[in-house]
């Protein structure tokens, strides 16, 4: 046979026969039964979200209509910023006469006789009283920044009829960002302050490590989960899992962090 492959018929058998110059073929290499070692982590974790320290919503301490609406949502202001403001004439008109009667009280307190100096003091209180509420009326009809952040809603516009105490503004410190998250009844126990956490941001897979600062003592949530079973006429059970929240903060705060965002917390016992 010259470079070909030849078959011989042998006692009604079948055997092939390589030719002169030719290669074996490679026996197929037997696969691996070994199954590597992966670390699992059996630290406590949970879900959360960044939220600031410092957020606040603003309202005005005296009802009216807005005549001044100086922000908006994502807008940066210092402390001591006026943002709003109502219509302020009738409360300062009132102050007006507040402050006459004021300065009437205290005349009549000078020239009060012994006899008549009671009733002149009482008139004083009351006048001085008066006054001083007339003016913080007109305070209220501002409202001004408590502290240096970003304005993340406003629920009012420039001519609206607003009531004393009506949310308007959200003032946001998003300079300095926190973890909130809740924890089962079961890992709750672990958990103490000072212990090192790990961070992820769930939008774009960043960890980042920080510290437990917080470890609520008592319940603030319960989730209830059930299904529906197949015996006993399809009847509902439910199971309780009691959590805690647990304040995180972090080493560093990406650049892309943003409050309300989720994240997963994981604390290292």
């Amino acid at each position: 046979m010259y470079g070909v492959l030849g078959a011989v018929l042998m006692g009604g058998g079948f055997m092939t026969v390589r030719a002169e110059g030719s290669t074996a073929a490679p026996s197929a290499a037997k696969p691996s039964t070994t199954v590597p070692d992966v670390e699992v982590s059996t630290d406590p974790s949970a879900s959360g979200t960044l939220e600031s320290p410092s957020t606040r919503t603003l309202s005005f301490a005296t009802g009216g209509t807005v005549t001044t609406l100086k922000v908006k949502a994502g807008q940066k202001v210092e402390k001591g910023d006026v943002l709003a403001q109502v219509d302020s004439t009738g409360a300062v008109e009132s102050r007006t006469a507040a402050y006459w009667s004021y300065l009437s009280a205290s005349q009549e307190l000078n020239e009060a006789g012994e006899e008549g100096y009671r009733k002149a003091y009482a008139s004083y209180v009351k006048a001085r009283n008066a006054y001083r509420e007339a003016q913080r009326a007109v305070e209220g009809t501002k409202i001004v920044a408590p502290f240096a952040g970003t304005v993340t809603t406003v629920d009012a516009e420039a001519g609206q009829t607003v009531s004393q105490g009506a949310a308007v503004l959200t003032l946001t410190d998003l300079s300095q960002l926190r973890v909130s998250a809740d924890f089962t009844e079961a890992d709750i126990a672990e958990l103490k302050d000072g212990q090192k956490a790990s961070v992820t941001l769930d939008s774009s897979g960043t960890t980042v490590q920080g510290r437990v600062t917080s470890v609520s003592p008592v319940p603030v949530t319960t989730d209830s989960s059930g299904g529906t079973g197949q015996a006993g006429g399809g009847q509902q059970s439910s199971t309780q899992v009691v959590r805690y929240t647990v304040l995180v903060d972090l080493d560093d705060l990406p650049a892309t962090a943003r409050a309300g965002q989720a994240v997963t917390v994981e604390v290292h016992v």
